[in-house]
């Protein structure tokens, strides 16, 4: 049939656009393409070498001429990188007037002195001509498109501004990102959420007590947050949805950047490795940045009561479960993005001198978890308002604290060996499990009790008995435990699981079933994920125990018990009427009830205690209560490539190995003088890389033993070069 000549000249229209629409694709393609690579790029230039760097506040009594003078001293002291934010009220004080003048003061000195600028973009804190917040450093909720169309007016004129400035490092996507609200746009997006999960209404309503019409009907009200009779599935899915909700935020936030600028890294650093998911999970929010990041700061997150020769240990917990999260599939490289490098007077939670001893030791125990980066919060101290005076690395005066030549003696050692930029920590043989499900629980189980920290407290107790024996742990999630990615661990810890899903049971089986050596205390399995309980304990896992307790004891907070004649208090929260199924008895309690049992299974084998134990230790920090921890990790441990033979709890290692078949270890004193013993696997020469001093050593048994004294509080850097042939 003949085609009309218009109807021809249609079809050649519509050709003529879909050639179009095809070359535009393929362009958009060719460009995110070369956009990733250059990205790439960048990264692996950033993440060359080991860092040290600052967050720079601009003042706004700032000049050219006083800019200029802090970059220059910064650089005299070893820095390259810097953190600014980019402050919204800062750039667009009214609105539709935008001036960098006093940022292009910090790009220009950046670029003068070969310093990377860390950009922390500021889409959720809007200007204050929009009266939304109260000041700068809150936040909007950007599930609200008005807020959305605001901030990428934003994000475009800040990121295309310096996208391709020579000192442009890295964007942060936001500071300390968390999301927690109840407002109508976040209830919009919860219906969404729930439609994804759910599929359909009466789905939902088969699990919730309020029936839902439609999916954008879901809320959340004060009521159910504070009522003692409330509905778990929902809530459970609230808390659930936050963390994804975030996620999304974030995705949002990246995506704007890199349709901007894809050539350069994201960034952000997170606040609460642990808690009830309010807003944040670390496994699952990394994968949104290139470069996972987190803020370490003493007087936020240390107990006050804490001696100072602790901290070492309570930042490395905190450290291990950021650098653990990041490494974990799909592994991203991290930074301590914010380290607290000055005094507390007013803020944080309690007034703090930070030693020019513990940065430095903070430094080291950062390079040595794996960190790329450490960046002190903050240079030079606010002038006025909330933190003024405070945090800084420099006097109030401006000139260098005498915290200043520490981090400097830092950044000189590393620029010396730059073969530590090559080091990533030994493989750990010993696994502890972030129980994600079971941290939700206990914000809702633990309300009325005012008990919600203890999954929390348990995990951080199970660390630090192992981390006293120096036994090397990594921190795995309840996804790597499905995939079945613990079972190159010979030991997995699970403390205080008392809430674990179906899928994470039939795992925890499999798992010991194919030769895995499981440790566990308390109430394992218990509950389901969403507060379901399971009739005895451990939960449906009677024939991985080995026993089952048809009821519970409890025991009240305030009266541990012992079970040795050491008076050790290290029975806590409940006793179990156990009954053995299998299981063989490896301590009793005084009155010859069975308190911890052992019970082969398959290839494996399962330790189980009926308390609390983890917890128990994180309160008195026992001794006795260690070993009980400690005990299955110990035959594991000793194939360590890098380990400590001899040395006190005060003396913290970081075991490091190279491609080319060298080791490494960094070693912080937090206490008295003492000498060290460390071994490494294999033939061995060692030096101090820290003061290029030669290390004694013997071999012996396939082992090299390093003998290293350490002054009081203070640190070694031993490199072990491998001897050919040996």
């Amino acid at each position: 049939m003949a085609i009309p000549s218009a109807s021809k000249r249609h079809i050649g229209i519509w050709q003529l656009v879909f050639l179009v629409l095809i070359s535009t694709a393929a362009f958009s393609q060719d460009s995110r393409s070369a956009g990733a690579a250059a990205r790439q790029a960048k990264l692996a230039e950033l993440d060359s070498q080991l860092r040290v760097g600052t967050e720079f506040f601009l003042n706004r009594t700032d000049t050219k001429a006083s800019v200029d003078k802090q970059f220059a001293l910064m650089h005299a002291t070893g820095l390259t990188l810097v953190r600014i934010f980019v402050i919204w009220d800062d750039v667009e004080r009214k609105q539709g007037v935008w001036n960098f003048e006093a940022y292009d003061w910090i790009y220009d000195a950046a670029a003068r002195n070969g310093i990377q600028i860390a950009a922390t973009l500021c889409p959720e804190d809007p200007p204050g001509w929009m009266r939304k917040t109260s000041f700068y450093h809150n936040r909007v909720n950007l599930n609200d498109p008005a807020n959305r169309a605001a901030a990428a007016v934003y994000l475009r004129h800040v990121v295309g501004r310096y996208k391709n400035n020579p000192a442009q490092g890295v964007w942060l996507l936001m500071n300390e990102p968390t999301k927690y609200d109840t407002e109508p746009s976040t209830f919009l997006a919860f219906g969404d959420w729930l439609k994804a999960r759910y599929g359909t209404i009466d789905a939902l309503n088969r699990s919730w007590f309020r029936p839902l019409d439609h999916f954008s009907q879901a809320k959340i009200t004060d009521e159910q947050l504070k009522s003692y009779w409330t509905d778990y599935h929902a809530l459970i899915d609230w808390k659930n949805f936050n963390v994804d909700n975030l996620i999304a935020q974030l995705t949002w936030v990246r995506q704007q950047v890199e349709a901007i600028d894809p050539n350069h890294p994201t960034h952000f650093n997170v606040t609460e490795p642990t808690g009830d998911a309010v807003g944040q999970d670390v496994w699952k929010e990394k994968r949104v940045p290139d470069i996972l990041g987190v803020s370490m700061h003493a007087a936020w997150v240390f107990p006050s009561a804490t001696p100072e020769s602790d901290y070492g240990e309570l930042y490395a917990y905190r450290l291990d479960l950021i650098a653990d999260a990041s490494g974990a599939p799909p592994a991203k490289p991290f930074w301590v993005t914010e380290l607290q490098s000055g005094p507390t007077i007013f803020t944080g939670k309690f007034p703090l001198y930070t030693t020019p001893g513990d940065l430095r030791r903070w430094m080291w125990d950062s390079y040595g978890a794996g960190s790329r980066a450490v960046i002190f919060w903050l240079w030079d101290p606010r002038v006025g308002g909330t933190e003024a005076g405070e945090w800084g690395l420099v006097s109030l005066d401006g000139t260098p604290s005498n915290r200043v030549p520490a981090v400097k003696a830092v950044a000189e050692a590393l620029q010396r060996n730059p073969w530590l930029a090559k080091a990533r920590p030994q493989p750990a043989k010993v696994a502890i499990l972030y129980n994600r499900e079971a941290q939700i629980m206990i914000h809702l189980d633990g309300r009325t009790q005012h008990r919600e920290d203890e999954v929390s407290e348990s995990l951080r107790g199970c660390y630090l008995a192992l981390h006293r024996a120096h036994v090397a742990t990594e921190f795995v999630d309840l996804d790597q435990l499905k995939s079945g990615a613990v079972q190159k661990f010979p030991v997995l810890y699970i403390p205080y699981s008392y809430a674990l899903d179906d899928h994470a049971i039939a795992a925890l089986q499999a798992y010991v079933r194919n030769g895995g050596t499981l440790w566990a205390d308390g109430l394992t399995g218990w509950k389901n994920a969403t507060g379901e309980i399971r009739p005895t304990i451990p939960g449906d896992m009677t024939d991985l125990f080995g026993i089952h307790a048809p009821d519970i004891y409890p025991v009240q907070p305030q009266n541990p018990y012992s079970v040795t004649s050491q008076k050790e208090q290290g029975g806590e929260l409940w006793k179990l009427p156990m009954d053995l199924d299998g299981a063989d008895v490896v301590l009793r309690t005084r009155s010859g009830k069975p308190f911890e049992v052992r019970h082969r299974f398959g290839k494996g084998q399962v330790y189980y205690f009926e308390s609390a134990v983890s917890l128990a230790y994180a309160r008195r920090l026992n001794p006795v209560v260690q070993q009980w921890i400690v005990q299955p990790a110990r035959e594991a441990s000793a194939t360590q490539t890098i380990s400590m033979q001899e040395g006190s709890r005060k003396v913290l290692l970081r075991g490091l190995v190279l491609p080319d078949g060298d080791a490494a270890a960094i070693l912080t004193n937090w206490g008295d003088a003492e000498t060290a013993k460390v071994s490494f696997l294999g033939a061995y020469t060692v030096s101090d890389a820290w003061n290029a001093e030669k290390v004694e050593v013997v071999r012996t048994d396939g082992k090299t033993i390093a003998t290293v004294p350490l002054p009081a509080g203070g640190n070694a850097i031993l490199r072990a070069v491998a001897v050919s042939g040996k």
